[in-house]
């Protein structure tokens, strides 16, 4: 469950749904229930891939330090293991390591306040019964 604000238009979303994260060998369980595809796993790894590549080189090299959340020691020692920027000698970005996971929401319930005109609407995914055949939205107004 999350929720987003955004105050200059006094709206908020509160997101819900299912997690799915995406490590060095795909993903780390597969959803919907059931095996991931070979093809549906290499685009998870490209994906993941081109999200490390997008990320600054200040927030790639905090995924080599080791022990995080221990007491900083500005030591030549604890930091020399870290690349610089994540970057190899010749500067091109190194692959993601095994501490960088990809994670991806399947939202499945979304509730809308506008606090201007206190409008409110939640959107939840209907599964459809048994068979999953009818998928869809189903959409109502809220009392705020």
């Amino acid at each position: 469950y999350g929720m987003k604000r955004f105050p200059k238009s006094s709206e908020q979303y509160r997101i819900s749904g299912r997690l799915q994260f995406i490590g060095s060998n795909g993903p780390l369980y597969s959803y919907p229930d059931g095996e991931a595809s070979e093809q549906s796993i290499n685009y998870f790894l490209a994906e993941r891939k081109q999200q490390w590549g997008n990320l600054s080189d200040m927030a790639r090299e905090q995924f080599y330090w080791e022990n995080p959340g221990i007491p900083f020691t500005s030591t030549w020692e604890e930091a020399k293991g870290v690349p610089t920027g994540g970057r190899d000698e010749e500067g091109k970005v190194l692959p993601p390591p095994d501490t960088f996971l990809m994670m991806l929401l399947y939202p499945t319930k979304i509730d809308y306040l506008r606090l201007g005109d206190n409008f409110r609407q939640i959107d939840e995914w209907d599964w459809g019964g048994e068979d999953d055949s009818v998928c869809q939205w189903k959409s109502k107004r809220v009392n705020p």
